[in-house]
């Protein structure tokens, strides 16, 4: 049998742009949570804070997807895990948009 020698497998280990995307796509999760709350705490009076938080995670999530993406062409780590990053950030992204859309 002959066998292909140009077959290689790449560790286990995580891309590190992998690792940021995860990061900011999480806190741009967290920070549209806190806005949610606290909206609905405050019956929808909330200060200017809470929009810049909303502001931050749009921008959190569009820097996790460009990481994820650059990430995803990397050779070390899985494809799964690559694939979630880039979801998260990009569900962030659409529900951050959409709040930021409905508060305009």
């Amino acid at each position: 049998m002959r066998k292909n020698r140009s077959f290689k497998v790449a560790p286990f280990d995580s891309s590190t742009d992998t690792i940021i995307s995860y990061f900011l796509g999480g806190f741009s999760i967290i920070f549209i949570i806190l806005s949610i709350i606290k909206s609905i705490v405050s019956k929808g009076h909330v200060e200017r804070v809470y929009g810049v938080l909303l502001a931050s995670s749009f921008v959190m999530s569009i820097t996790g997807i460009v990481f994820g993406i650059i990430g995803y062409k990397a050779e070390e780590g899985s494809m799964f895990g690559k694939r979630i990053s880039i979801v998260i950030s990009a569900v962030a992204f659409v529900i951050s948009g959409i709040f930021l859309l409905k508060g305009m």
